[in-house]
């Protein structure tokens, strides 16, 4: 694994920290590929990488130019604050540049080389999206529903939502990140940020799926996987694309957060009644 410095991330240029991103992206892969656990340098620096890029972004949407000259206001916004203000941060971006268990991070699947590192910045950044999502059950099992928050470059935001009357807490979990990673593959986006509050879906994702792929998708205590299907499908969707997830505490503010878990109530509720 070659080993790389970031240094300051706040004044490199897009193609530059493009490029970095992608490199720090292919040595997760090295230790991915050998079993070898990040090491807490890499975790760290591709956290504030990412941290950046995704702030940046949310800086142009607010006004700022992406290319690197942002104007004075929203330079100085980013500098005393740290990050976007309340207004136009991007949740999501303070729990990746934390790390640990709060906004655990970690990349699954193939990187491939699309998208970043391109020498069409623009492109590069087109391809990269946040996928907000939460689900929810009136009784476990019961009516339940999801919500989803969708955020790619260069498009509208939109909002996902359905319910289902008999279901479980953990298939709607599933389900609103499916749905989050097929809109935002569907709009072309290679580099996607998933952040949800659900901890089974983190640590299916980044931890257990290895194990149940190689056990044939029984568990360590040999009992099918719950909710195969599901699990099979956010695997495939992975394939070919980098997807990162990070999880959020649940019911703590966090604006997008809250968003979908109000979209997946309501959508719950009117599974209740039938509707």
């Amino acid at each position: 694994m070659r080993r790389f410095v970031v240094g300051d991330v706040s004044e490199a240029r897009p193609l530059d920290l493009l490029g970095r991103y992608r490199l720090l992206c292919e040595n997760a892969g090295a230790c991915r590929a050998t079993g070898t656990p990040y090491p807490d340098e890499l975790r760290e620096q591709l956290a504030m990488v990412e941290g950046e890029l995704q702030a940046r972004l949310w800086l142009g949407w607010a006004g700022c130019r992406v290319d690197g000259s942002e104007s004075s206001a929203s330079r100085k916004r980013r500098v005393v604050a740290g990050s976007p203000s309340p207004s136009s941060r991007q949740p999501g971006v303070e729990s990746l540049a934390r790390g640990g268990v709060e906004g655990g991070m970690a990349h699954v699947a193939g990187h491939g080389g699309d998208g970043v590192g391109s020498d069409n910045g623009g492109e590069s950044v087109s391809r990269m999206a946040t996928v907000f999502c939460d689900g929810a059950c009136l009784r476990n099992p019961g009516p339940g529903g999801y919500g989803v928050v969708v955020r790619v470059a260069g498009h509208p935001e939109s909002t996902l939502s359905a319910g289902k009357p008999n279901t479980t807490n953990n298939e709607m979990e599933l389900t609103a990140a499916v749905e989050g990673l097929k809109a935002a593959i569907s709009l072309g986006a290679m580099e996607i940020t998933v952040v949800t509050d659900s901890e089974y879906l983190v640590k299916g994702m980044t931890g257990w799926l290895r194990g149940w792929l190689r056990n044939g998708w029984k568990t360590t205590k040999g009992s099918p996987v719950k909710n195969r299907v599901l699990w099979e499908e956010l695997h495939r969707l992975c394939q070919g694309r980098s997807v990162t997830w990070t999880w959020t505490r649940g019911h703590s503010g966090h604006p997008e957060n809250e968003r979908c878990d109000a979209l997946a109530v309501a959508a719950a509720t009117a599974a209740s009644r039938g509707r």
